[in-house]
Formats: structure tokens, sequence, C-alpha cells
């Protein structure tokens, strides 16, 4: 079962879905994260540029820890924009992994780059099986689409994934994340739940196992009612 974790920011993955991406990863499956941005945004004193670089190299080593590949769509950090060009290069993007399950951005979120990632995934998903839409790779009809929420937002997850095993595999892969520790613990201002990086995630994923008797959770929902193993 191949999943491919499409998210706005270095970061998102592994703090929203590191559990669970690793959880597959861990049984064989294909795991890549598609990086909307590089988070150029992110950082203090220094250039966006700079801060890009770092930020891609955090991303690819916390990817290694999960056991995921990565890819980057280069959009403007903060300014992704809804447009068909860009849902028709998420189009490509299912297209050219061919998942089996796509995980995502909840549409109702404070980051603006977040609902619109959303939006671009869940409109390319219906886009991407049609036989006549001509784009560089071949159709393709993943099972369905999960998506990931912040507790600041109406997100009410109805998917529990047992992640108690791989609480720890997400907190380094989350860690490796060096320049965003300061940086979302310093913004906590903004992102409330973040004023403890590794203390907030442990907090909600404990929450959430209460639900599924399980000590560390994530939890989501699901475009279609339907249910796979480990997304059940």
């Amino acid at each position: 079962m191949d999943l491919l974790a499409i998210v706005a920011h270095p970061d998102d993955a592994e703090i929203f879905c590191g559990g669970t991406l690793a959880k597959h990863a861990a049984r064989g499956d294909d795991v890549t994260i598609a990086y909307m941005t590089r988070g150029e945004f992110g950082g203090f004193d220094t250039t966006q540029a700079e801060v890009a670089e770092t930020r891609e190299a955090e991303a690819r080593a916390a990817a290694n820890v999960l056991g995921a590949d990565v890819t980057f769509l280069d959009h403007r950090d903060g300014r992704i924009t809804y447009s068909l060009e860009h849902r028709l290069e998420i189009v490509d993007l299912l297209r050219e992994y061919d998942p089996d399950l796509v995980l995502t951005h909840f549409a109702d979120d404070m980051h603006p780059d977040h609902r619109t990632t959303s939006r671009l995934v869940t409109d390319a998903y219906y886009m991407a099986s049609l036989p006549l839409l001509e784009t560089a790779a071949e159709p393709t009809d993943p099972d369905n689409v999960y998506y990931f929420g912040k507790p600041t937002s109406s997100f009410e997850p109805t998917v529990i994934v047992d992640v108690s095993e791989f609480q720890e595999t997400k907190e380094e892969a989350a860690l490796c994340h060096e320049s965003q520790v300061a940086w979302l613990e310093e913004h906590g201002g903004v992102d409330a739940e973040f004023s403890d990086f590794v203390e907030s995630m442990r907090a909600t994923g404990h929450t959430l196992g209460r639900q599924a008797g399980a000590t560390y959770a994530e939890g989501f929902t699901q475009l279609h009612e339907t249910s796979v193993e480990y997304l059940e």
C-alpha cells in the first residue's frame, strides 16, 4: 500500500501524521512526503533563501527517520494560491506516485497555506482518474484521501490510528526540524499549541489515544466512508 502525504511546509507531516507514516513504512509500504513549500518564512534574522535551504535539509533528515521519500513542489511559503495550473500540478503528482492513500491538511485550518493545499489536493484527487485529462503521467485512482488537522480548527477526527509504537520515531523526526523548535515555541502567540513543541505533540497524541485505548494516536477524517488497515 503506497501513501502520499501532501503538506504545505517542512514539519507538517512529522507533527500531524508522522507516526502513521512511520507505521506504514515499517511494514514495507512506500511512503512519500510532498512539500508544497520549503517554509522560507519560518526563521529569524536570516534570508528566506537561507531558511529554505536549512528547512529542506531538515525535512530530508526527518523523512529518513520516518522511512519516507521526499519531493518539493517549489510554491512560495505563505503564498500558495489556488489555480487550475496548480490543481493540474497536483494531478500530475498523484499520477506520478500512484498512491493508494493520500494524506493532507483538513480544509478548516488557521493557516492559509494549509487550507489552499487541502482544496488543491481534494480537487486534484477528483481529476486524477479522468482518462481524457491528458497530463505528463497516466491517470490514477487513489482509494481515499485522509485529512489531518490542528486543535485550533473545527477538526474532529473520525479515524484514529494507534501510533504508540511509533511515537518515539515521530518525535525523533520532528526534532530533526531543529530550526523550527525555537521558531514554533517563540511563535506561540499564534500557534499556541506549540508553546512546548514535543510536549504539545505528546499531549495531542495521548488525548487521541484515549479514544482508541492506546497510549498515543493520530486522528484523521476521510473523504470517503471506507477504511483500510492502520487508517481505520
